[in-house]
């Protein structure tokens, strides 16, 4: 969010953080520090108070020059939700024991001036939390702080828990959902306190699947990469592997090499001959000493080709390291002044290069297998395939080949029989429309004579141009011609 420029943005972000805060009040997870210990917030009376901080954007507004009602609607109002919680006493009094303060807060100063937004800081924060109102006595509270632009590293250390008071940090992430800091004893009331919906971070893990759907052919999808993409909770994302692969066919979700991973599998997961803890040169060959089974064997060379592509992608990353961690030693080594600094620098990257030349070799291993059991299981792919496949025989397509034929001469025949009908039938104009005919191709050619003359001075060579004359359509057979038809009477004028 550091680089968000639009207000509207923050508002949104706003208004979704005190709507969930609104939800979370008849919810009874929410488990709040009070006088009588930690309880659920809905076991007391809930007093709340809904306050905004508009009256202050207007001012600053006005100190910028920038009076505009349009943008003042746009803009964050620095939104807060104060719920004092109160049990009952003698009937009719009511005895504060907790307290939760939701406070918005946006960097309003900057969204007005267009200049980019940055994190809320250390120094932010302590402002914010120093300008509450002060606990009351002997009264937990609880404080959840929403930055709208987010929080340094060194701000999120104000996340605690103390005896008089608890504070969270919530913010958006750039995966597009929430974070939430507190302290390691509040995690489940830290959790609570996302207002993404599980739905919206399942169908944001979703679209990171249909995003690296191509990979489920080979190498597959790992569970902790989505997780790290989306910054969602590594259980959920498991989780949802699992669901994905069963409603879809011929996907599976499996733990390989301690990671859960969803590649494709051509055929429903079955366990392989011998048990699972047999290894895997002992499942092939009891698997493919016995004739058939085809489907087991291509569900079990199919997870192999997704374990050696995990272990492969690994691989490559810790290349990246090495080759990053090579590019910082050459740097070391140019930067130095001494010729014993360069002498070490020398020696570790004697060592690393050896350690990129053992990590190729590996590759290179990696990919060989890789390409021998992709190669397999295509094959019996195929004989998958061709098996499936249910296609007529000779005697079947000179049966199918003899009935076409026969539908053919029947269509010509007709077709024939169409054409003489037809052409026994004559179409025209009646005698009426004949000479309404006439009379229009006269008015057409009056028009061209008078255009002619003009493009004749417009243009000399248009004047040794033959002059068209209008033809007179042919008579029609059984019909009156042109020169027989009756001439309209005129009325006389007066």
């Amino acid at each position: 969010m550091s680089d968000d420029f639009d207000s509207s943005r923050h508002r949104q972000l706003e208004e979704e953080f005190v709507l969930h805060v609104e939800r979370l009040l008849t919810d009874p997870r929410v488990r709040l520090d009070t006088t009588r210990g930690r309880w659920p917030i809905v076991r007391f009376h809930r007093i709340v108070n809904k306050s905004d901080h508009s009256i202050d954007l207007r001012r600053l507004m006005s100190e910028l020059g920038k009076p505009d009602r349009d943008l003042e609607s746009r803009m964050p109002q620095g939104k807060v939700v104060d719920v004092t919680l109160a049990e009952r006493r003698w009937f009719f009094f009511r005895s504060p024991v907790g307290r939760l303060r939701a406070v918005c807060a946006s960097p309003t100063r900057l969204l007005l001036s267009g200049m980019p937004s940055r994190p809320l800081d250390g120094g932010d924060v302590a402002r914010i939390l120093a300008e509450q109102p002060p606990p009351l006595a002997n009264i937990p509270s609880t404080m959840v702080l929403l930055s709208t632009s987010g929080f340094t590293i060194e701000a999120r250390e104000a996340a605690e828990r103390r005896t008089d008071r608890t504070v969270l940090l919530v913010e958006p992430n750039g995966a597009g959902g929430w974070a939430v800091h507190g302290p390691p004893a509040t995690a489940a009331l830290s959790d609570l306190f996302d207002p993404e919906p599980d739905q919206a971070k399942r169908e944001r893990i979703r679209q990171q699947i249909e995003a690296v759907k191509i990979d489920l052919e080979g190498s597959g999808a790992a569970a902790d990469r989505i997780a790290e993409k989306t910054q969602l909770p590594l259980s959920l994302v498991e989780s949802e592997l699992k669901s994905f692969a069963k409603a879809n066919a011929g996907l599976v979700a499996k733990r390989l090499d301690g990671r859960m991973v969803l590649f494709r599998q051509s055929a429903e997961p079955a366990p392989a001959a011998g048990g699972s803890k047999m290894a895997f040169i002992d499942n092939v060959r009891a698997l493919f000493g016995r004739k058939g089974e085809t489907e087991k064997k291509i569900a079990l060379l199919s997870e192999r080709r997704a374990a050696l592509s995990q272990q492969r992608d690994r691989g490559y990353e810790e290349m990246g390291s090495l080759e990053k961690r090579e590019a910082d030693l050459r740097a070391e080594f140019n930067s130095a002044t001494g010729d014993l600094s360069r002498r070490r620098v020398t020696s570790q990257l004697l060592q690393l290069r050896k350690d990129i030349e053992r990590r190729q070799q590996l590759l290179s291993v990696l990919n060989q297998q890789i390409n021998v059991v992709g190669t397999h299981l295509h094959n019996l792919q195929l004989v998958q395939q061709g098996s499936h496949a249910s296609l007529p025989d000779s005697d079947e397509l000179a049966s199918d080949a003899a009935a076409a034929e026969d539908v053919l001469a029947t269509l010509e025949a007709d077709n024939e029989l169409a054409d003489s009908v037809a052409s026994g039938v004559h179409g025209g104009l009646s005698a009426e429309e004949q000479a309404l005919y006439e009379e229009l191709m006269q008015d057409k050619a009056k028009h061209t004579e008078g255009a002619e003359p003009a493009k004749a001075d417009a243009s000399p060579a248009a004047a040794n141009a033959p002059q068209r004359t209008t033809a007179t359509p042919p008579p029609i057979p059984g019909r009156a011609s042109p020169q027989a038809a009756p001439k309209r009477s005129e009325p006389e004028a007066g």
